[in-house]
C-alpha cells in the first residue's frame, strides 16, 4: 500500500450540513455517506485515477449535540478533536509488523468506532452491506447505530418541512421532521432526509467493466433472536420462576378441602341420624337458638366457603395466562382468550378447556356449581317434622334426605376439583417471580419482550386480540442468539428480537434530546376536540371512550336500576298491605312432611327466595371486579395524573373481601369501597331469603300457613333496599370508559407496548416485589419530584403519538395530553 503524503492534503473545518475534503491535487473525492465510508485507492486497477493509498478520513462528532434539533449557523461548523489534529504520519504509520494502524472515529465520550484501512475489495463488500459491524474487541455490541448517528449529524440538512399537523402549541423550536426512537441509541433522533446534493456532485455510475470487476454482495446476516434458557441454579439475580399466589398453594387449599369435607361430614351425619333416630333435635318453635342454628347457620357456612372460593379463582384468572406460557404448552391464543378478571358468577367459564386446561376447566365448573346452588339447597335442608316418639307425639328438626345427598355431590364435586387445582399448581413451573396484581407487574414482564410490534395502534381497536396473529409464547429465562446477558419475559422462541432499543444497556444508551417533544392538540379550539382531531382515532371521542362493561352501560343501569326499584318496591307493598306476612299465607302447596323429611310448601318457601337472592348476590360481583379493575385507570385518567401507589401498583382484583373496603378508603376510592363491602354483604340476602319462612299450625285459622320470623324478615327488607341504592352508585362516569376491554392480557399490554416506561432506567428489570415498588415509588434520578403517571396521548417510543399509560411529565418533553378532565 502507497504511504500518504501529507503535505499535499489539507483537511479542514467539517460543515455540519455537507462534510467536504479539500485536496491539493485532483483526486476521488472523499465523502461520508449514512451507512458507510468510502476509500480512495489511486493505485487500484479498478480505478482510472493514479496516485495515492487508501485514504480513511475521520469526522468528529461532539456528543452533547442534540439530535432532536436542527443545528444554529451560529455553531453548524465543528473543528477536530484534539486527536484528529495529530499528523497525517503518526495516524497512518505502519505498525512493526508491516500492518497500518487503525483509524478511529470518535463518538460522544464512551463510543469509538474502528475503522482499519483495507483494501478496495473491502470497501466495496461495506458499502453493499450497508451496515458496519462492530470490531470483535465489543463482543455482542453492534456500534453501527452510533456510525450512523455521527453521519447524520454531518450530513444532514438544515433545512426543516412544516408539521404535518397544525396546532396552537407549534413553535419554531418543534423538528420538523419525523422523530423516531434510535435502536441503537436509546433516544429520539430525526429520521434522515433526502439527499439534496447537486447532481453535479452526486457519484458517476461505474461503467459495465467496473461493475463486473466489484465482488459479489455478502450474504444476510442473522438477525438476533430469541432463544429459551435456563438460568444459573440459586442465583439471587436470576430467581427460581414457581412462585403461585399463596390461596392456590397446597396447604391453602387443603384448608379449604378440609371445609369443604367438614360440610359433607355434617349433612352425611344429619342424613344417617335424622333417619335412624326419628329427627334431630327437638323443634321449639320461631326465634329460638335451635331455629337460628338449623335455618340460617347452614347457609352462614356456605357463604365462608363461597366467598372463599371467590378468592381462589381471582388467583386463578389473573395467573393463568403466565402459567401456561411458563408451562411451555403449545397454545397459541393464550394471551387473546384467557381472562385476567374473574368471569365465572352468574354463568360457568368454560374457556380454559379450549387452551388446554382441563383440569383448571372442571375447578372453575366445580366452583360455579357449589356457589350457585348450594346456598338454596342448604336453607331448604332442615324441616320441622312430626314424629310419634314413645306414644307421644312431638315436633322435630329433621334432614331432608334428597337435598342432604344432594349436596352431599355438590360438595364432593368440589372436593374433586379443588384436589385437581392443588395438583395443578404443587411443584409446577408457573413462568412467575411474584404474584402479577397491578399493572407495574405487568410492565416488568413484557418490558423486553419481541412480541410487542404486533401491536401496532391495538389502542384505539375494538377487539385487541382480533387483531393479533396467533403464536406460541413463552414466560421464562431468555438470551439473544449472539450475548450471554439472561433476561426475564414474555416472548416468542427464535424469533428475532423487533425492539432492540429495549434491549439496550444503560451503556449503550445515548443522552435524551434537549428539544421538546409535543402532543399536537389544540385545546383552546372549541374548548375541545376540533373537528379535524376528532376524525383522527387517537383524539376521536367515540374511540377513546367506546367501551365499558355492557352491564355497565347507561341504558343497562337504567334498566338495573328500574327493575331492582320495580322489584323491591312490590315486595314491600306485598309484604305489608294488610299484615300478609306478619299474619301468614296459605302455602298452596302440600305441607305434609314425606318418610324423608320432604315438604314441597317447605322446600318451595325457602329454596325459591333462596335462590333469587344469590342471583342477587352473583349478580353484583362482576359490577365489583370491573370497578376493581377500572380503578387504576381512574386515577391515571386524572387531569394533573397520579402517583404510582394509587394508579401502577393498584391491585385491588388481588385483595381480600374487606381489605378492599378498608384500602379504599384510605385511598379515598369512596364508589369502590362501596361497591366491594356490598359485593360481600349481599350474601345476606340469600341466607336470610332461605331461612325467613316456614310452614306451621295457625289453631286461629285451624290451618296450616306460612309465617315469617319478622325480625329476621325487617333484616331483609333492609338489605333489600341498600341492594337497591347501590345499583344508583354504579353508574360509571366518563373516566371509566376506556377504548376498549381490559379482561385479558393483550387488552392492557396495548396500552403500555410503545409507552417509554417499558425502557425507563428506574424500572429497567427488578428482581422481586419488593425492587419494583421500592423503585416506583420513589424519585428519579436527578428530580426531587416524585414522578406522576397518566393515562392519555403521549409521545412513544418510536417518536409517533400513541394512547396509554407514560409517566405525566418527562424532562424535554411536553406533558401529556389527558383529556378526561376536560371532557366531563
Amino acid at each position: 500500500m502507497n504511504n500518504l503524503r501529507p503535505s499535499n492534503l489539507s483537511l479542514r473545518t467539517v460543515s455540519s450540513n455537507r462534510p467536504q475534503l479539500h485536496h491539493t491535487e485532483d483526486q476521488r473525492s472523499v465523502a461520508a455517506s449514512d451507512d458507510y465510508y468510502s476509500f480512495s485507492d489511486h493505485n487500484s486497477s479498478r480505478s482510472p485515477s493514479n496516485g495515492s493509498a487508501a485514504t480513511v478520513m475521520r469526522y468528529a462528532t461532539p456528543a452533547s449535540y442534540p439530535p432532536s434539533r436542527t443545528a444554529s449557523p451560529h455553531i453548524s461548523r465543528t473543528h477536530l478533536a484534539p486527536d484528529m489534529a495529530a499528523p497525517e504520519a503518526e495516524r497512518s504509520a505502519p505498525q512493526q509488523d508491516g500492518t497500518p494502524t487503525s483509524n478511529t472515529v470518535h463518538f460522544g465520550q464512551d463510543r469509538v468506532a474502528w475503522i482499519s484501512p483495507r483494501s478496495d475489495h473491502d470497501s466495496h463488500q461495506d458499502q453493499d452491506l450497508g451496515e458496519y459491524s462492530g470490531r470483535p474487541d465489543t463482543p455482542g455490541l453492534d456500534d453501527s447505530p452510533y456510525v450512523r448517528f455521527a453521519i447524520n449529524q454531518l450530513t444532514r440538512d438544515e433545512e426543516t418541512a412544516s408539521l404535518s399537523r397544525k396546532s396552537s402549541l407549534e413553535s419554531d423550536e418543534y423538528p420538523a421532521d419525523r422523530l423516531v426512537w434510535d435502536e441503537g441509541l436509546g433516544q429520539f433522533t430525526r429520521s434522515p432526509l433526502p439527499s439534496k446534493t447537486p447532481p453535479a456532485q452526486q457519484p458517476r455510475p461505474l461503467s459495465g467493466e467496473q461493475q463486473q470487476l466489484l465482488p459479489p454482495p455478502p450474504q444476510s446476516v442473522e438477525p438476533e433472536s430469541f432463544v429459551a434458557v435456563e438460568p444459573p441454579e440459586e442465583s439471587l439475580l436470576y430467581p427460581a420462576l414457581d412462585y403461585v399466589p399463596v390461596v392456590l398453594r397446597p396447604w391453602a387449599l387443603a384448608a379449604l378441602i378440609f371445609c369443604c369435607l367438614l360440610m359433607i361430614a355434617g349433612i352425611v351425619f344429619c342424613n344417617v341420624w335424622s333417619r335412624r333416630h326419628s329427627g334431630l333435635w327437638y323443634y321449639d318453635g320461631q326465634g329460638g337458638s335451635q331455629y337460628f342454628v338449623f335455618q340460617f347457620l347452614p347457609q352462614i357456612l356456605a357463604a365462608i366457603i363461597t366467598i372463599w372460593t371467590f378468592v381462589v379463582q381471582a388467583a386463578i384468572y389473573r395467573i393463568m395466562p403466565f402459567a401456561t406460557m411458563g408451562s411451555e404448552r403449545p397454545v397459541d391464543h393464550v394471551l387473546q382468550k384467557l381472562p385476567i378478571l374473574s368471569q365465572n358468577f352468574l354463568l360457568p367459564d368454560i374457556s380454559h378447556f379450549r387452551h388446554g386446561e382441563p383440569a383448571i376447566g372442571i375447578s372453575l365448573f366445580a366452583i360455579w356449581l357449589s356457589n350457585f346452588i348450594s346456598i338454596p339447597l342448604l336453607s331448604c335442608l332442615f324441616q320441622a317434622k312430626w314424629y310419634d316418639i314413645d306414644g307421644q307425639g312431638t315436633w322435630q328438626w329433621a334432614s331432608v334426605l334428597a337435598v342432604g345427598w344432594t349436596l352431599v355431590a355438590i360438595y364432593g364435586l368440589l372436593v374433586i376439583g379443588l384436589l385437581m387445582l392443588m395438583l395443578r399448581f404443587a411443584r409446577t413451573w408457573s413462568g412467575l417471580m411474584w404474584d402479577p396484581t397491578s399493572l407495574a407487574d405487568l410492565i416488568s414482564i413484557i418490558q423486553r419482550s419481541n412480541i410487542l410490534h404486533d401491536f401496532e395502534y391495538s389502542e384505539v381497536v375494538p377487539h385487541v386480540g382480533e387483531t393479533l396473529d396467533p403464536r406460541v409464547l413463552r414466560l421464562g429465562y431468555w438470551r439473544l442468539s449472539n450475548r450471554d446477558e439472561i433476561f426475564y419475559g414474555v416472548g416468542e422462541v427464535d424469533a428475532p428480537i423487533r425492539s432492540p432499543s429495549l434491549h439496550r444497556t444503560e451503556k449503550t444508551r445515548g443522552k435524551q434530546p434537549h428539544g421538546l417533544l409535543r402532543v399536537s392538540f389544540d385545546v383552546e379550539q372549541h374548548a375541545g376536540f376540533s373537528k379535524e382531531m376528532d376524525d383522527h382515532p387517537l383524539y376521536s371521542k367515540s374511540a377513546r371512550y367506546r367501551w365499558t362493561p355492557w352491564f355497565l352501560r347507561d341504558t343497562w343501569v337504567v334498566l338495573w336500576s328500574v327493575i331492582v326499584s320495580a322489584l323491591f318496591i312490590a315486595f314491600v307493598l306485598a309484604s305489608f298491605i294488610h299484615d300478609a306476612i306478619k299474619g301468614g299465607f296459605p302455602p298452596r302447596l302440600p305441607t305434609l312432611p314425606s318418610t324423608g323429611a320432604f315438604s314441597s310448601s317447605n322446600f318451595l318457601y325457602s329454596f325459591i327466595p333462596a335462590l333469587i337472592g344469590n342471583v342477587l348476590f352473583l349478580l353484583w360481583q362482576p359490577v365489583d371486579v370491573y370497578f376493581r379493575g377500572l380503578q387504576p385507570f381512574v386515577e391515571l385518567s386524572a387531569p394533573n395524573g397520579a402517583p404510582a401507589e394509587r394508579s401502577l401498583l393498584l391491585s385491588y382484583p388481588a385483595r381480600l373481601p374487606f381489605e378492599v373496603t378498608v384500602l379504599a378508603i384510605l385511598n379515598k376510592h369512596y364508589k369502590v369501597a362501596w361497591i366491594s363491602l356490598m359485593s360481600v354483604v349481599s350474601v345476606a340476602i340469600p341466607i336470610l331469603a332461605g331461612g325467613v319462612f316456614i310452614a306451621l299450625w295457625y289453631p286461629s285459622h285451624q290451618d296450616i300457613r306460612i309465617a315469617a320470623l319478622m325480625p329476621a324478615f325487617y333484616t331483609l327488607v333492609a338489605f333489600c333496599a341498600l341492594y337497591m341504592v347501590s345499583f344508583l352508585c354504579i353508574w360509571p362516569r366518563r373516566c371509566r370508559y376506556l377504548p376498549h376491554d381490559i379482561s385479558t392480557v393483550v387488552d392492557q399490554i396495548s396500552f403500555l407496548y410503545q409507552s417509554p416506561l417499558l425502557s425507563d432506567k428506574l424500572l429497567r428489570e427488578p428482581r422481586s416485589k419488593t425492587d419494583l415498588v421500592t423503585r416506583l415509588i420513589m424519585a428519579p434520578p436527578g428530580e426531587r419530584d416524585y414522578p406522576m403517571y397518566g393515562f392519555g396521548i403521549y409521545i412513544g417510543r418510536d417518536g409517533k403519538e400513541h394512547l396509554g399509560i407514560d409517566r405525566f411529565h418527562r424532562p424535554g418533553r411536553s406533558d401529556m395530553l389527558i383529556t378526561t378532565g376536560s371532557m366531563k
